[in-house]
């Protein structure tokens, strides 16, 4: 049994696992710990994390990378980094007659024939690759993983995920808020330097910032666990020039991102070049830290306004908090000025940067895993978002009630009471937003009409119990109804006479079969008479019925099939390809085993066998090396067992010893023992 946590990010995802006690980030067949966010299409098995990466050149046509900002459906524009994607990119309109419900990528498959996936589906075939990487850390198989996505997705969003995870074949992923992930993180890791109850919680303040995105986040911890206290973020949204030359642009942001690197470890400027750009023109320019700089200008400006925001939304003083920074993006100086000069001291890196919300993941699978021992720790998130329960009156009037408020603690419970067996679960953005379905949440409505209560007193009344968890999904957990009736009494049958005892027909019977005579009752104390019975009271009847849970508006109530379907047939297809390659490789090893054999000792064989073994490995090596895309694993298999039977034919039956001259000398050797040094 293994327990993961999954940290996928826009750039790298990071895989960290509950191993012999501890939190520990999984490396991947690189031996590197960050895996690229990247799928591509062109060949079987698919290359997936850094053997994708490295095609998102040559291959850009059949390569998916940094695609996760398309799981948020609520922006109206992704700014840069669609020109980051090196596919064909279809991100869903907003207008309000557009109909699409998901962002699509179009690529070329193996075939070189153009192919259309839906976001969940690059997200699905993402998946396989990071439980491969934990399996092959671990030796056991994933049974429970939670997974850190930004605390921004609606519950809309979310359910694209958990329709990703489903396709995979992996419908045990639960998610959590990165921030929420974060503040675990610290408030595990560092619980011996924090107070205790009842001291007061510590104050901390996360900042977060990422490849396309910056959050920043307030938290309270102590000893015994964390409260997320209040949440902001910010995307870039200036859109830039991608060139006609797809290709070249690719390229040279490349290059960009390396010159990035560079000037952000060292002050001293840096030449970014690429030869051929295009059009057989080379690229050459020298920039540094200040350049840098200027040509971001905007996004550092962005970037200082969420900071200087959150600071006046939140009313903290600055000087009574801690700050730690986090992310790969935060290792830019001018970030860290940023930081500093709004809060007015150090801002500390005491965490790991790029795996502090990995290793928080991790943390929390393993609490919240009902077959891990737990520990004393409680987490507390923060509502992001304003939740409304839309419902109709009896005259047929829309109406809203407030069921979570921005900024409410959760997990929470609440009920919902109406007169009516319906109710819309919606976010308060959806009444302005033109494509509403997106902020839908749920819909609950009864299986069947309700009957109606001939005893009632007032009308029928329906309560809605709704619970707000860590994975920001809201729940219903039934309905019930709720009956204020009066029961007429039943009329009070008259009392019957007792008759006579019936004698028996034989007499009475003897003595020793007579019935002992009954036990005389001492008489009891008279009752004072009943006090006079007003009128009956009604009573309250509470009744579960039978209802239905209809999803949010914004996704396919039903996983696709043919989803799931094209998604299994593709997962065979890498597994065959990689057992034929094995088999493949198999049969290479083995030939030149053999050819070097042949070499070295030729005389070991016999002269005549060893021609014909000597045809056999010509006609293997031309076989070995010519287009196998018709040939099969059986194929392989075939010619390994046929090289092996020659080989063993040609052999000799033993091998020739030379024996050592009569004359010669015995040689002594004594051993010899050292002292340790």
């Amino acid at each position: 049994m293994s327990i993961i946590g999954v940290n996928i990010g826009c750039y790298s995802t990071y895989v960290a696992g509950i191993k012999d006690g501890g939190v520990e980030v999984l490396a991947n067949e690189y031996s590197h710990l960050p895996t690229p966010t990247s799928v591509s299409f062109n060949s079987t098995p698919r290359p997936m994390g850094y053997s994708s990466k490295q095609q998102a050149v040559p291959k850009f046509k059949s390569t998916c990378a940094y695609f996760t900002p398309l799981l948020c459906r609520t922006v109206e524009d992704h700014g840069p980094i669609l020109d980051a994607i090196p596919c064909q990119v279809n991100a869903v309109n907003l207008n309000s007659d557009a109909k699409d419900l998901y962002s699509t990528v179009t690529v070329m498959d193996s075939k070189n024939q153009p192919i259309t996936f839906s976001i969940q589906q690059v997200l699905a075939a993402f998946f396989t690759k990071l439980f491969t990487i934990a399996h092959d850390a671990t030796r056991v198989h994933v049974e429970e993983c939670l997974l850190a996505i930004p605390y921004y997705l609606t519950v809309a969003d979310r359910h694209v995920i958990m329709e990703a995870a489903q396709i995979a074949g992996f419908p045990f992923i639960k998610l959590i808020n990165e921030t929420a992930a974060l503040t675990a993180s610290y408030a595990f890791f560092k619980k011996a330097t924090l107070p205790a109850p009842p001291e007061a919680p510590k104050k901390v303040v996360f900042v977060d910032i990422g490849y396309s995105q910056a959050q920043i986040v307030l938290s309270e911890v102590h000893q015994l666990g964390a409260k997320v206290r209040y949440t902001k973020h910010s995307r870039e949204k200036t859109k830039l020039d991608a060139r006609s030359n797809r290709r070249a642009w690719l390229r040279l942001a490349d290059e960009a991102e390396r010159a990035k690197k560079s000037v952000c470890a060292a002050s001293t400027k840096t030449i970014a070049q690429i030869e051929c750009l295009m059009e057989d023109t080379d690229f050459k320019a020298e920039i540094d830290r200040t350049l840098f700089e200027e040509l971001a200008a905007k996004v550092f400006q962005a970037f200082e306004n969420l900071v200087s925001s959150f600071i006046a939304e939140t009313k903290i003083n600055p000087a009574e908090v801690e700050v730690e920074l986090v992310g790969g993006s935060s290792r830019v100086p001018l970030v860290r000025s940023i930081v500093e000069k709004h809060f007015g001291h150090e801002a500390k890196t005491t965490m790991n940067q790029d795996e502090a919300i990995a290793r928080g993941t991790a943390l929390m699978a393993g609490l919240l895993s009902p077959r891990v021992r737990k520990t004393a720790f409680t987490l507390e998130d923060f509502s992001p978002f304003t939740v409304f329960a839309n419902y109709y009156n009896e005259r047929r009037e829309q109406r809203s009630i407030t069921l979570v408020t921005r900024g409410e603690t959760i997990p929470v419970k609440k009920n919902v009471t109406l007169f009516i067996p319906s109710v819309d679960i919606v976010y308060e953005e959806s009444r302005t937003a033109k494509r509403p379905e997106f902020y839908h949440i749920a819909n609950v409505v009864l299986s069947r009409d309700p009957e109606p209560n001939p005893h009632s007193v007032e009308p029928t009344k329906f309560r809605f119990p709704f619970s707000y968890d860590l994975s920001h999904f809201i729940l219903n957990n039934g309905c019930i109804r709720i009956d204020k009736e009066l029961v007429p009494e039943e009329p009070k049958e008259p009392a019957k006479e007792e008759a006579p005892p019936a004698k028996d027909e034989k007499g009475d019977a003897p003595m020793d079969q007579q019935p002992p005579p009954e036990k005389t009752e001492k008489p009891a104390k008279e009752e004072a008479p009943p006090a006079p019975q007003g009128p009956p009271q009604p009573r309250t009847r509470e009744t579960r019925v039978d209802h239905v849970l209809n999803i949010s508006n914004g996704v396919n109530p039903n996983v696709n099939q043919e989803y799931v379907t094209q998604e299994n047939d593709m997962r065979e297809a890498d597994a065959y390809a990689i057992q034929k390659a094995e088999a493949k490789n198999s049969l290479e090893a083995k030939f030149f085993d053999i050819q070097r054999t042949l070499e070295e000792n030729a005389d070991t064989f016999d002269a005549t066998k060893k021609e014909g073994l000597g045809q056999t490995m010509l006609q293997i090596e031309d076989f070995l090396y010519e287009d196998d895309a018709d040939y099969k694993i059986e194929d392989y298999s075939n010619k390994l067992e046929e090289l092996k039977k020659l080989f063993n034919e040609a052999r000799l039956p033993g091998l020739q010893i030379e024996e050592a001259p009569a004359n010669a000398e015995a040689m002594d050797v004594e051993p010899q023992v050292e002292e340790p040094q």
